[in-house]
């Protein structure tokens, strides 16, 4: 019982990497004649995610949001999304067995632009606004990260 157990927290950990996005934002590459998302996402501190990605979908794509095996608080994301409005549908993570979808209750989400990448942090901490123009936030992690991208030459997201 306990080795079905595993293997179905397994299945489920790879069945999730397989339909989530990750870019390489290292790769200018990943920036040319294309539309997405690049920022970094906040977990509430002392948040159980016991070693699983987290995924947000938005514009109808899953996006990790927090990588698998990391403990970090904020954690640099992106995404190829199509232009135009792309709603925040929901916030999915893992404690144990057990998986937790949030919904929105009210319709949330960025502009994306019709050509690049907008850049905003999202936050599910108690107090903080869910998007935000964190520009030291945002400015830190595209250092961290090594993003190809220039910090100044892709704009903040349009929210609604």
């Amino acid at each position: 019982m306990k080795y079905l157990k595993l293997l179905g927290i397994l299945s489920a950990c790879v069945l999730m990497t397989s339909c989530a996005q990750s870019l390489s934002v290292s790769k200018k590459e990943t920036f040319e004649q294309k539309s997405g998302v690049i920022g970094v996402f906040r977990q509430p501190v002392g948040f159980c995610s016991g070693g699983y990605q987290q995924q947000i979908k938005l514009g109808g794509e899953r996006v990790i949001v927090k990588p698998t095996w990391t403990s970090e608080q904020d954690n640099l994301f992106s995404a190829y999304i199509e232009p135009g409005k792309a709603d925040l549908e929901y916030y999915r993570f893992s404690c144990g067995l057990t998986e937790t979808t949030l919904t929105l209750k009210e319709k949330h989400g960025v502009v994306i632009p019709q050509k690049g990448f907008c850049k905003i942090a999202i936050s599910f901490l108690k107090n903080d606004e869910l998007f935000s123009k964190n520009e030291v936030l945002l400015f830190n992690h595209f250092k961290k990260e090594e993003v190809a991208a220039s910090f100044e030459d892709i704009p903040y997201c349009e929210t609604y």
